[in-house]
Parts: structure tokens; C-alpha cells; sequence
């Protein structure tokens, strides 16, 4: 018999979320009477550090939305002007040809496609490369005076295009530029005939985000990896970082005074000196990292987000500064809340009680989730076996019988093969449901996995649990899946003197595996 106690903290279990939240917070307004100070500090550090969330996550989801539509713009731009037999034949005879007729193809392909080039610019396009299957440059549009060299050692992302002859896409630096790189391969008449690379500069991802806020971005790279790979001559193109001196900024987008809505330049520079050496605490120590300060009564918000190559190395952040005028609300609300005391502690209890009966709400949700299976509803595998070992000690203490059922779908995979995952999900629910209705309360009925079963039957001899398993698979047989002719196959076994709880399973799985290979749609017993 369950203790008082136990009986007591039951009745509180399963008090309705409603009552319960009520109740809590009613505690809660004594509470906050002799702790005001510190409990408005709490949901002050909360609501900022959800605010910061929010924001930054907005941020992440312009950032990666932006560089889709890059991706989608270069797919055009390579399928409708360069993965064209005219261009590719160019290419061809170039890859075949001696050093004469490589000069004839660049200068027609430059006379081709400039024209093109000049257009893209203005669409934030920063480099359109050609190279040949070597990995050596053969035509750079923004720089047509340099080829020939080796891009091997320092383009990682045209070496694999040329190895796996599939285009790669993401962040990259190069002997001139850094980019959002999409590189293609090109072929002609089933041979590979070199690459090309539509590379667009970070500015045209900021063009891309738009918000309400003022706000303005930096590029931060790792100045070790700008002196390996970057030309010499062309390292002109990177400036000092005022935030460390270990990282370099593009000078072509450090700042956009000119943008509406955009953060000057001498306030980011006073943002900068003023978290200098918060700046040294938190580069390469976190994943996505906030920093917040207060310039004459305006809250920034600066956010690091690590920015890796095609090789999967981190190269360096891409910075976000954003005007925040959530975070000066806040902080004003909390200053306002320190001086209030009583007049304000109902609201706050009121606060308190639906963010309770919320969070009982999602708690209880959670709990009903890590007992069901998504898709059925029906208990999932962890379930099951607890009740198994409830019934087989229950069982073997009053002698009473014990049988188990292991059932699937036969060729279910053709199901998913032929018609797609969501019918394949369709007929698992089909079937769970028709199962369900037609075993009893105290029946034990589980997903197992994939689209195999098992039912355990308490209080039920081997030859009755035959007749159950028999029933329902002949109701499968018949069953109205969607236009599909579903059958199954059924494993029926009984629990022995000496059974484990896995050795009564694994004879009832044996057994479901001898009815599939005797020809399924039917009813093994042992």
C-alpha cells in the first residue's frame, strides 16, 4: 500500500496544470515579497539573454537563407551562360592544345563572357574563374593578365571538383579574393575539360539581409591564412583588425556607411576599443559568441559567428553588429522593477503562472513522448519491456500464462521503394490502428521497430494467443491500406519456467522469421 507521502506527492502529480501552476505561484508571490531584488534580477538575465538569442538566431537564418539564393543564382548563371557546347568545346581545345592555341580560347572566351562579367559585377559576382583539370588558373576575368598558376596547393575546393568531378559550394580564400565559392566541373563529349568558379563577394549575402535595426558586418579572417595563401602583391586587399591582431579584415567590406540603415564607421570603431579585450576572451573559445555594450544610452549587440571553409577549417568570423534598442528596454524595465515593490509582485505572480503551467504543460508532453512512438502513438520499445518483466514476475508468482506475439509487414521496404516514406508511413498507422482495435485493455501493444510489432498477451494460454494472432492477421489480409494489399507474418510463443525476459523474445522473433521463410502471410507457433 502506497504511503501517505507517496500518496500525497501523487495527488500533486496529477493535479491539473492549471490548478498546479495557480498554486506554485501563489507560493511564489510570498517568496518574491522578501526577495523582489533578486528574482527581478533573474528574469532580467533571462529575457536578455533570450533577446540576444533571438536576435543572433535571425541573424544565423538570414546568413544561410542568403546563401541559398547565392547558390540558386549561380546554378542559373552556370546552366544558362557557361554549361553552354560553345563554351564547353572552347574549353576542350584549350585542355588539348599547346600555349598558342590556350592564348587563341582565353582571348575568345574572355570576348565571349565579358560582357557577361562586366553585368554580373554589379550583382556582388566577384570572380569568374576558369581553370584547367591541373588545377592551374586559365582565366580570371577579374584579373585576365594572370594565369597559369598552380591553384592545387591552395584551392582545396577545385582539386575536389576536379577528383570527383561534382561541383562544390561554400566559403574559400584564394590567391586574390576570398569568396562563397561555387565551383562546377565542366565536360565535353564525356571528358573533363577543366572547372569554372562563380564566386560571389560577402557583400552580396549583405545585400541580401535586410532589417529594421541599424546594423553593419565585418569579415574577420585569420591573418596566418591570408599570408599563406593571398598573392603578396594582392595582400594590399586585407587590412589590421582593430579587434585582434591575430585576424585581418576585408577592406572591401568592413564597413557600408552608405547602406540605409547602416552603423558609421566611428561608432563600430568606438564599439571595437570599447570590447577590445572582451574580444581576446572569446575568439576560439565558443561556437557563437555575444558581446553587449553601451554607447551614450545605445546597446549594441556584437555577434562572432564562425565561419569554416569547403575544407570543414575554421578561417575566421563574420561579425554582426546590430543596434539593439530591446536590450535599453530591458534594462530600463529592471532598474523601474528594483524600485517597485509590492504594487508589482501580483503581475509578477500572475507571469509566473502561465509560464508554469506552460512548462508543466511541455514537461508532461515530453514525458507522454519519451513513452510513445511518433509515428503510431502506440508504446514504444522501452515501455514494452518494462511491462514484460512486470508480467513475466507477475506470472511466474500466480502461475498464471504468459504469451507473446511478434508480428511485421511483409515486404514492407517494396512499399517504401514503390511508393515513397509517407505511404510507408501510412500503412504502419493503417495497420497499428487496426491491431489496437482489435485486442483487449489489458493487452500489451508495442512498436518494436521499422515495421515490426509485438503484443503480449497476459493471462492467455499458447493456443488461445494462436487464435488472436490468427484473427489479426487475417484482418491485415483484408485490410483497406490505401489501395494496398497488406499481409503480415506472426511469431506466437508462450512464457516457459526458465525464460529470461530475452530469451522468451528472441524464440518469438525466431519464430516470426520461420513464418517469413515459409512463404509469409501466416502464423508460427513454438
Amino acid at each position: 500500500m502506497p504511503t501517505p507521502a507517496k500518496r500525497t506527492f501523487r495527488r500533486w502529480k496529477n493535479l491539473p496544470s492549471r490548478r498546479l501552476a495557480l498554486i506554485v505561484s501563489i507560493a511564489v508571490f510570498i517568496l518574491l515579497s522578501a526577495g523582489s531584488i533578486w528574482t527581478t534580477y533573474s528574469n532580467y538575465s533571462t529575457q536578455k539573454q533570450h533577446l540576444i538569442h533571438y536576435a543572433s538566431q535571425q541573424e544565423i537564418n538570414s546568413f544561410k537563407s542568403s546563401q541559398k539564393a547565392l547558390r540558386i543564382n549561380a546554378d542559373v548563371i552556370f546552366t544558362s551562360a557557361i554549361n553552354q557546347d560553345d563554351i564547353l568545346s572552347l574549353m576542350a581545345k584549350a585542355y588539348h592544345g599547346d600555349a598558342v592555341v590556350r592564348n587563341e580560347v582565353r582571348e575568345t572566351l574572355y570576348n565571349r563572357l565579358e560582357p557577361l562579367y562586366r553585368l554580373l559585377k554589379s550583382e556582388y559576382i566577384r570572380q569568374l574563374h576558369f581553370h584547367l583539370p591541373d588545377s592551374s588558373s586559365f582565366l580570371r576575368f577579374h584579373r585576365p593578365a594572370k594565369f597559369g598558376d598552380d591553384l592545387s596547393d591552395v584551392r582545396y575546393s577545385i582539386e575536389q571538383v576536379h577528383k570527383t568531378q561534382k561541383p562544390i559550394f561554400g566559403f574559400e580564400e584564394g590567391r586574390i579574393f576570398n569568396g562563397f565559392r561555387h565551383v562546377y566541373p565542366l565536360h565535353y563529349q564525356g571528358e573533363l575539360v577543366g572547372s569554372v568558379e562563380i564566386s560571389f563577394s560577402i557583400d552580396a549575402i549583405y545585400h541580401l539581409i535586410t532589417h529594421d535595426h541599424n546594423e553593419a558586418h565585418d569579415l574577420l579572417l585569420k591573418k596566418d591564412l591570408i599570408k599563406h595563401k593571398v598573392f603578396e602583391n594582392e595582400q594590399s586587399n586585407y587590412a589590421p583588425s582593430e579587434i585582434s591582431a591575430n585576424y585581418v579584415v576585408d577592406k572591401s567590406v568592413q564597413y557600408h556607411e552608405k547602406r540605409p540603415n547602416s552603423i558609421s564607421r566611428k561608432r563600430i570603431h568606438a564599439i571595437n576599443e570599447k570590447l577590445h579585450d572582451d574580444f581576446q576572451g572569446v575568439l576560439g573559445q565558443c561556437n557563437v559568441c555575444h558581446l553587449v555594450t553601451n554607447i551614450n544610452q545605445t546597446y549594441y549587440l556584437v555577434t562572432f559567428f564562425p565561419l569554416k571553409n569547403t575544407e570543414g577549417q575554421a578561417v575566421g568570423y563574420i561579425v554582426n553588429y546590430i543596434n539593439e534598442p530591446g536590450l535599453r528596454i530591458v534594462t530600463e524595465n529592471f532598474m523601474k522593477i528594483n524600485v517597485v515593490n509590492e504594487s508589482l509582485l501580483f503581475i509578477i505572480s500572475l507571469l509566473t503562472f502561465f509560464y508554469l503551467r506552460n512548462q508543466i504543460r511541455q514537461k508532461r508532453l515530453l514525458h507522454k513522448m519519451a513513452r510513445t512512438d511518433s509515428l503510431t502513438s502506440l508504446p514504444n520499445r522501452n515501455v514494452f519491456k518494462r511491462a514484460l518483466n512486470e508480467q513475466m514476475k507477475l506470472s511466474k508468482s500466480k502461475q498464471l500464462p504468459l504469451s507473446l506475439v511478434f508480428f511485421d509487414i511483409d515486404h514492407f521496404k517494396k512499399i517504401n521503394d514503390t511508393h515513397g516514406h509517407l505511404m510507408g508511413d501510412k500503412v504502419l498507422k493503417t495497420v497499428a490502428r487496426a491491431v489496437e482495435d482489435g485486442l483487449t485493455n489489458k493487452d500489451v501493444f508495442a512498436r518494436w521497430g521499422g515495421e515490426e510489432f509485438v503484443i503480449l498477451l497476459p493471462e492467455t494460454y499458447l493456443e488461445d494467443a494462436e487464435k488472436v494472432a490468427e484473427r489479426l492477421r487475417k484482418k491485415l489480409e483484408t485490410l483497406d491500406a490505401h489501395d494496398l494489399h497488406i499481409t503480415s507474418s506472426f511469431g506466437v510463443t508462450e512464457l516457459k519456467h526458465k525464460d529470461t525476459a530475452e530469451s522468451l523474445m528472441h524464440r518469438g522473433d525466431n519464430l516470426l522469421y520461420r513464418s517469413k521463410e515459409d512463404g509469409r502471410n501466416r502464423v508460427t507457433v513454438g
